[in-house]
């Protein structure tokens, strides 16, 4: 695919355009602004699976303005997925990824071995100048990966000191060298130069129930993800700038609802190849009643469904308390016992 010279691909690789990184993120603003006006161009490759076909039902629902295409090899896939005027379908290969530029990949297939060349049709970054920003573009791919994918290569004492993370059937078994297969082609995807992240599922089950998505970074989360949540995880992803450059695990607790977006679980992630902070902390928060997720928007007795209703007034964190907690405080005062 060439570009024209005024063409923004070629702004952005321009030295003599490029004065400072706050041109850069301006004009990557542009470009994330210019791609949200015209709808984004969704690649989804393994969209007949499992976990595939639920991304593509998603994002034809959820996103009207935006067009899918499914990479497959699957013969009977016009008749898998309900046609619908903004669907795609076409062979499972690099040419056809080609075609389909721009655009931003979801790899949903189990087949890892045609994306050095998927990698190779796509723009490369500058991974090393965006890992110390504070900013990065949007995800071009997002790869489903699995949990535990580490495990194997954990030192005896780790394993043993881990042993709910490691003494586990897929891990023990790693049948047909999924795990090691899994991790090589996340390992060729940081190296590649391209806008990622990746997104390591524990246990998928159809029955499992939906719930709130847990994400962590320890490669230590055991357990089940619903696969609906799953595809909300990744769709998300696909258009998040705080999703680029990093690798976590997801997990569905179930009885709690799932937050509004998932902005702030994805913010508290890091990116690859810097230690995870407070972690702890982060784990716990996606953890809060509500939908908000925000411990801060509460006023003394109010609760977090009032928060998510709107009946609590926008509160600024670390404001001063409101006249009405200041009041309910002192009646609090007044009932204590002497």
């Amino acid at each position: 695919m060439t570009s024209s010279p005024g063409s923004l691909p070629n702004i952005l690789n321009s030295p003599s355009r490029m004065r400072s990184s706050r041109t850069n993120l301006f004009l990557i603003l542009i470009l994330i602004l210019f791609e949200h006006a015209h709808g984004f161009h969704f690649v989804v490759t393994g969209g007949t699976g499992r976990v595939g076909q639920r991304v593509v039902e998603k994002l034809l629902l959820e996103n009207p303005s935006d067009s899918v295409t499914v990479l497959t090899t699957n013969p009977n896939a016009t008749s898998i997925l309900a046609p619908n005027p903004k669907l795609t379908i076409k062979p499972y290969d690099s040419n056809s990824l080609i075609e389909c530029q721009p655009c931003t990949l979801i790899h949903c297939s189990n087949d890892v071995d045609l994306l050095p060349e998927f990698t190779a049709t796509f723009p490369k970054t500058k991974p090393r100048w965006f890992r110390r920003s504070s900013s990065s573009p949007s995800p071009s791919i997002v790869l489903l990966s699995s949990a535990g994918v580490t495990r194997p290569s954990w030192s005896k004492k780790k394993a043993q000191r881990l042993s709910g993370a490691a003494d586990i059937p897929i891990v023990r078994l790693n049948p047909g060298d999924i795990l090691n297969t899994k991790f090589k082609a996340e390992e060729r995807l940081r190296k590649s130069g391209v806008t990622y992240s990746i997104v390591r599922p524990v246990g998928l089950k159809d029955t499992w129930p939906s719930g709130r998505p847990i994400l962590s970074q320890s490669d230590t989360a055991v357990g089940r993800v619903n696969l609906e949540d799953l595809a909300s995880v990744l769709i998300a992803s696909a258009s998040a700038p705080d999703a680029a450059y990093k690798t976590f695990e997801v997990q569905s607790l179930t009885g709690y609802p799932p937050p509004n977006d998932l902005t702030k679980p994805l913010r508290g992630l890091v990116k690859d190849g810097r230690r995870p902070r407070d972690e702890g902390y982060q784990l716990l928060q996606q953890l809060l009643p509500g939908e908000e997720q925000d411990a801060t928007k509460l006023e003394m007795g109010r609760s977090y469904e009032e928060v998510d209703s709107g009946k609590v007034k926008a509160r600024e964190a670390g404001a001063e308390p409101t006249e009405r907690e200041k009041a309910m405080a002192r009646s609090v005062e007044q009932r204590a016992p002497q």
